[in-house]
């Protein structure tokens, strides 16, 4: 049964013409791009283990997509709400994200009187519950909000005691839960995005070019070892800086690149540096 808004609506204000930017567009993009990153440093950290290799690396830049991506969400989804208030000329006083979340009836309700009511569900707002924490476990440095997100996981079964460390914490941080964070958001919005008459964020500017997804050459064992070869190849021997051969050091020890890599102290005022052969 469909029911519709019965009360009279509140006077509608005309929205400020300078705001006409929905900042929720570029958030969600982000936040979509970042995890898809993030399933793909999984398959990599698989792979690595695979061949008998830690996978650490690759799963460090997991984490790091996924704390990217849950940070992006609740913006994404916050500026989404907040958009729809400022096109309903809707004032909200408070600044807490649940607060403007539960006033979002309130402006569908001025944006589209004769539609059906609009009301978060359960499940939404639980997500809101979760996302929140979690935004403010990775955004803020007070036991206070590491200790909320902490009694939400152990409630939820996800860590087994309140004893649970931040660092155990942080390895819930996973592809998985990034595509959750996002294809849940996506859901929420889609359907207040119809409530409101308003755009979702991904219907509008939210695509992603298949280069995004691409990693940086340089940060890509199998480019940049491909990279050294052809170097070596011409010059027979080639100096870099520590930082950009941390990882080419801890393939070759793993036996994967062919390459020997030694290290040469600076002589007067030379500096230290690694010196690569051929292996």
């Amino acid at each position: 049964m469909t029911t519709t808004n019965t009360a009279p609506p509140a006077a509608r204000q005309e929205p400020d013409p300078r705001h006409d930017v929905d900042l929720a567009q570029l958030m969600f993009r982000r936040a979509d791009v970042e995890s898809r990153r993030a399933a793909m440093y999984a398959a990599q950290a698989d792979q690595e283990r695979s061949a008998g290799l830690s996978g650490l690396e690759r799963r460090t830049r997991e984490r790091d997509a996924a704390i990217a991506t849950v940070v992006l969400v609740q913006a994404s989804v916050e500026a989404f709400i907040n958009w729809a208030h400022i096109r309903a000329g809707n004032t909200v006083s408070s600044m807490k994200f649940k607060d403007r979340a539960n006033k979002l009836p309130e402006s569908a309700s001025r944006l589209r009187p004769s539609a059906e009511s609009f009301a978060w569900t359960d499940d939404e707002q639980t997500f809101f519950t979760e996302l929140t924490k979690w935004r403010n476990f990775l955004g803020h440095a007070s036991p206070t909000s590491r200790d909320w997100l902490r009694d939400l996981l152990v409630e939820r079964g996800d860590i087994p005691d309140e004893e649970t460390t931040d660092s155990q914490i942080m390895e819930l941080l996973t592809a998985a839960l990034a595509e959750r964070f996002v294809d849940t958001a996506r859901t929420l919005m889609t359907r207040a995005a119809t409530a409101t008459g308003t755009s979702a964020p991904f219907s509008f500017g939210a695509w992603h070019a298949p280069d995004e997804l691409e990693e940086p050459f340089l940060e890509d064992p199998s480019s940049l070892r491909a990279l050294l070869r052809a170097v070596l190849r011409r010059t027979g021997s080639l100096s870099l800086p520590d930082d950009e051969l941390s990882r080419e050091l801890a393939q070759q020890q793993a036996g994967r690149t062919g390459l020997w890599l030694r290290w040469r102290p600076g002589r007067r005022r030379r500096p230290d540096r690694w010196m690569i052969k051929r292996g």
